[in-house]
């Protein structure tokens, strides 16, 4: 399928005192037009780095070693200032974790949703502050037109997550990119939430890159997992294929660390035995290898390489046929 985001072999390190952590190593994913991509992995796994580098917000002391990032034919890695400030906001959005992070608290929402539209230039106040309004609207904020004149402050949680989508999706951009934007509702906003980018995603015909560690929302609301460990894919597929055929032992792993998967009442939740691995030192074999209750000799000498399960599924493990 012809896709929108093309992430092809990314290399990427943080330069730090004590050497170079390694944080991404030849990362390949695909965003398809008009579906919905989820990235999953435990913290420390490269999800966010992967999603910075796509937007170009990388800290200072980020060096890419290699790679490409294709959107629309274009390599964002090589674009310049102009060329970065046109495509973020209009073409590419974000909605991050947090909601306050991407809202000025001492502005109300209507400054902030017109400011948005700057671009707009043959678009009046007027009209630019109506788009705002319905787009408060659509996303489920009632009775816009007055709370357009309320400050951030004055709403929920979850309602202030709804005007951060609002305000990512105002300028019609063909890819949105949530960086967890759940971690901090409760379990029935959360529901909401994504029930309204599922809406969303049809009705702007866009394309979504969703992060998260919860395995139930990416199983509800994604066409497409990517599963990373320790700066590496390690499995890639369909939905289906992650949750009912998972192939490498970490995917397998964190399904069964899942508690909606957990049948018998039990004292404590299980976990993967063991930690991420310090990226200053790349592992010689395997990544997962120390951890791994399938490890052979060869997994702890050898990187892995990719295996093709089936249409679209892959994965990168010594313990299945390679292509």
């Amino acid at each position: 399928m012809d896709p929108v985001l093309s992430i092809r072999d990314l290399s990427l390190d943080f330069e730090t005192p004590p050497g170079p952590v390694h944080a991404l190593r030849n990362v390949s994913l695909e965003v398809p037009r008009n579906h919905i991509v989820g990235i999953v992995g435990e913290s420390g796994s490269g999800k966010s780095t992967v999603i910075a580098a796509a937007m170009r917000l990388l800290a200072n002391n980020a060096v890419i070693r290699g790679g490409e990032v294709i959107f629309n034919g274009r390599d964002v890695l090589g674009m310049n200032q102009e060329e970065l400030r046109a495509l973020r906001g209009e073409e590419i959005s974000m909605v991050f974790q947090d909601p306050m992070t991407s809202q000025i608290p001492v502005l109300t929402i209507g400054r902030q949703m017109t400011d948005i539209q700057y671009r707009r230039r043959n678009v009046s106040m007027a009209e630019k502050r109506n788009l705002a309004v319905e787009m408060m609207r659509r996303v489920g904020i009632s009775d816009p037109e007055e709370r357009l004149d309320q400050h951030p402050h004055q709403f929920s949680g979850g309602m202030r997550q709804r005007i951060a989508i609002a305000m990512a999706l105002l300028m019609n951009p063909q890819l949105l990119i949530a960086d967890e934007p759940t971690t901090a509702l409760d379990v029935t906003m959360e529901a909401q939430i994504i029930h309204l980018l599922r809406e969303l995603k049809e009705s702007f015909e866009g394309s979504i890159l969703f992060v998260s560690h919860n395995l139930g929302l990416i199983a509800e609301l994604c066409d497409y997992v990517v599963v990373m460990y320790a700066g590496e894919v390690v499995e890639q597929g369909s939905v289906e294929d992650l949750f009912y055929r998972a192939s490498h032992p970490y995917t397998q792993a964190l399904l069964e660390c899942d508690p909606a998967r957990i049948e018998d009442a039990t004292p404590a939740l299980p976990t993967i035995p063991g930690d991420v691995p310090d990226l200053h030192i790349v592992p010689q074999g395997c990544v997962f290898a120390p951890r791994c209750p399938r490890a052979v000799a060869r997994c702890r000498e050898e990187p892995a390489q990719i295996a093709t399960i089936g249409a679209g599924h892959r994965a990168r493990c010594h313990l299945l046929g390679h292509e």
